[in-house]
This record gives structure tokens, sequence and C-alpha cells, in this order.
């Protein structure tokens, strides 16, 4: 089993109120985006589990965000598929703010 650290995305200033930021995690060839939604930051993997669409260009609807392909929606605080053709939901992954910096916690698995 991997054990899970947080580690540093970029600045807080990077992901505006409203917006979806991508990041690409070169060690675990993996996308992850963080979203500023009300104050609050979730962080998610960005691509879509239905089509492997960036959510990062998706419509993000309060704190939900949709697939720019399929209209696949999902729930970012739960990843939880709210609409469209999914049949798992979107993996979701620990945020917080720290000393100026956005930092995400994503398991190497």
């Amino acid at each position: 089993m991997s054990e899970t650290a947080f580690r540093i995305l970029g600045k807080s200033g990077d992901v505006p109120e409203g917006y979806a930021m991508p990041y690409y995690l070169d060690d675990l060839k993996r996308r992850v985006s963080v979203a500023r939604v009300a104050g609050r930051l979730y962080a998610f993997d960005d691509l879509s589990p239905t089509d492997g669409a960036p959510l990062s260009s998706g419509k993000l609807i309060g704190a939900t965000i949709m697939s720019p392909c399929d209209g696949a929606t999902f729930d970012l605080a739960s990843g939880a598929a709210l609409r469209g053709g999914a049949s798992r939901p979107l993996a979701t992954h620990a945020v917080r703010e720290r000393d100026g910096g956005i930092e995400v916690a994503v398991s190497g698995v």
C-alpha cells in the first residue's frame, strides 16, 4: 500500500473563484484539477471516468462539474455521478491551502 502525502501544486492565487485548474503529476502520470467554489477548494482527477475528457475544460456549476464532451456531471465533494452515463464515481482528493500554496494528497496507487 502506498502512503498518501500532501504535495504542493502551486500558489493559492493560481485558482480563482469559480474555476478549475489542471495540474499534471509527472511521477504518477496523472492529471488532477483543483476548483475553488464559494471559497472552498476541491481536488479531483481531471479526466472524466466516462469519456476521458478533461473536466477542467468542463462547466463548473456550483460544487458540480460537467464533462465537456458527454455531459456527465459529478459532485466535487463526494465524486458521485449525478447525471450522464458514468459507471463509476469521479476520484476526489484531499486538498488544502497552506503558506500561500495549494497542496493535494493523491495516492500513488
